[in-house]
């Protein structure tokens, strides 16, 4: 059976947006480019706030489409554009995909069908959204006091993983648990020597034992992500996370959860961040406690997306339909650490200890263009989906998503409206990032002509040809003298076990698939370079600088196809 994905996701009338505006997925990753105040920010809360309708009662969603009166208290909390007329519809439409059967949801003041609805309350729990804001969270308090994560984890973790006992979040059993003291008929907590206090302070003290596990789950898989990830799998830094204000039976009987208790859970409940630095001098670490102040926010950034990684590594769960939204996320990095965070989130190295990203449809969003160009050429058209959010500034005009082409698009868009130098010079971006890709794909400095970097695509692509060799038959568990009887009837001799006459077998069938390869590569393969050498001095340098060098349909027309096959075969 096939797979369940998403296809689409439409607003209209919900925050920025307006007319209907609809995002397909095309059951892909989603990269989308908006200027400040283009919008991206709701479409990130859109897709959140449609996810947590499955757990909300009808009232609590119907409150974000109701058309918005400032004198009417009850409608403040609306999320519904502004702008718009009360008889215009406000809604949020997304499709669910599983081979051809497609199901569209929809959340709006008329109709909601989301409330309960198990598909969407798993996407909900095995789903996550970060952004800046979210991480900037983690390092908020004062240089006067310890920061304390208790606040960050019940907001945004505890409600997004799972019991896998009463199958509950972990903050729905907290608030079960912890809700109140047991109580006499007249309102006042049991005595202290009673069964009934004890029972409850030992099942307090057991949900205080399965937090703890569950933080050190955490900070294992930050600190695993920490190591490999930042640090080349050095001992540079670690994090700890110290649940030491727990729930007791005094703190409880306050009945914290009350709406004007949060100030006092906050108090009254720890989850204590200390990092540590490691000391090659010594060999010891020393602990900081004050992060916020000896560290600088691209450290601490850094520490935060560990930790957020952390905890979403404790709730995957067997789910074909998980959603991965990132929202700016990474703008107090430096390029650098940007991409080396992409690459961890695309697993573009295929790291065993980071396949579970590769399970989740991504959607990230950006104001940076040269981050977002960056990852448009680090991925790939055929699992990506690429889309520009515009919107003009000092306006109050509602945004526009757009398909953002890539540079084939465009340029097969000029060669049909007869702009051949347009059309060339498309031609040259798509062929600069898909040398780029493939000779330099960690993003270096590396701003060599696109002729040098088309010789060293050539080698490197001769290079891996002679890897695939070596891996397919060089380090195959078999002799050398057992090897040279492929030559011979080695099926009739007695001297081979079954196992090395399997062997062999295994071996000539490999090789004459390879040698077949191998001759069809190399046919094309030289030929195909010294096509994209002539396509470069004949259309795509002329095309980049003032030459007179006429362009022709014809020419132009097979550097498309050309440049295509290029693409399939460095496979970027």
């Amino acid at each position: 059976m096939a797979n369940k994905t998403i296809e689409k996701i439409t607003f209209k009338n919900f925050k920025a947006f307006r007319e209907e505006q609809t995002i397909d997925f095309k059951n892909k990753n989603v990269l989308i480019y908006g200027n400040n105040g283009a919008g991206k920010s709701s479409i990130f809360w859109g897709i959140y706030t449609f996810l947590q309708s499955s757990i909300k009662t009808k009232p609590e969603v119907e409150k974000y489409f109701r058309f918005f009166d400032s004198a009417d208290a009850t409608t403040h909390q609306s999320l519904r554009n502004i702008f718009e007329a009360q008889a215009e519809d406000a809604y949020i439409d997304l499709t669910i995909a599983q081979g051809t059967q497609k199901t569209t949801m929809r959340i709006s003041e008329a109709s909601i069908n989301t409330t309960g609805n198990t598909d969407i309350k798993l996407l909900n729990t095995t789903s996550d959204f970060i952004n800046y804001k979210l991480l900037s969270n983690f390092y908020r308090d004062s240089h006067k006091y310890d920061v304390n994560l208790w606040q960050v984890f019940e907001r945004d973790i505890f409600p997004y993983l799972t019991d896998n006992v009463t199958d509950e979040t972990i903050l729905d059993k907290i608030k079960r648990i912890t809700k109140d003291v047991p109580r006499s008929n007249n309102g006042h907590p049991t005595r202290n020597n009673s069964a009934r206090k004890n029972n409850y302070v030992a099942s307090v003290n057991t949900l205080n034992q399965e937090l703890e596990v569950l933080i050190s789950d955490i900070q294992r898989f930050a600190n695993a992500i920490i190591k490999e990830h930042f640090f080349n799998n050095e001992d540079v830094v670690r994090v700890n996370l110290n649940f030491d204000k727990q729930f007791n039976f005094d703190l409880i009987k306050n009945k914290i959860w009350e709406e004007d208790k949060i100030a006092e859970r906050q108090s009254k409940l720890r989850i204590k961040l200390v990092v540590e630095q490691f000391n090659p001098d010594t060999s010891d670490w020393i602990s900081i406690q004050r992060v916020q102040s000896l560290l600088n926010e691209a450290q601490l950034t850094r520490i935060a997306i560990a930790i957020r990684i952390g905890a979403l590594r404790t709730r995957i769960q067997d789910s074909d339909c998980k959603l991965l939204v990132l929202d700016d996320m990474l703008i107090s990095l430096d390029m650098a650490n940007r991409i080396e965070v992409i690459k961890m989130i695309l697993n573009k190295h295929n790291k065993p200890s980071l396949r579970f990203f590769d399970k989740f449809q991504k959607v990230i969003l950006t104001h940076d263009k040269g981050f977002y160009n960056i990852l448009k050429n680090y991925t790939n058209a055929n699992s990506w989906q690429y889309y520009n959010l515009s919107k003009k500034e000092n306006t109050n005009e509602a945004p526009k998503l757009r398909n953002d082409r890539s540079h084939i698009e465009k340029a097969q868009k000029f060669l049909a409206d007869g702009e051949f130098d347009s059309c060339g010079n498309e031609l040259r971006k798509e062929l600069e990032a898909i040398l780029k890709n493939y000779t330099d794909p960690d993003f270096s400095k590396d701003f060599r002509p696109l002729s040098e970097r088309l010789e060293s695509a050539y080698k490197k692509f001769t290079q891996n040809e002679r890897r695939n060799f070596e891996k397919l038959f060089v380090n195959k568990d078999i002799s050398v003298e057992t090897l040279k009887k492929i030559e011979t009837d080695y099926q009739a001799d007695g001297t081979l076990s079954d196992d090395d006459k399997r062997k062999l077998d295994i071996i000539k069938r490999e090789l004459n698939r390879y040698i077949i390869s191998q001759y069809e590569i190399q046919e094309s393969k030289d030929a195909l370079f010294a096509d994209l050498k002539t396509i470069m001095d004949r259309i795509l340098n002329p095309s980049s600088h003032s030459s007179t060098t006429p362009l022709y349909e014809r020419e132009l027309e097979e550097a498309i196809v050309t440049i295509g096959r290029i693409k399939a075969l460095l496979k970027t």
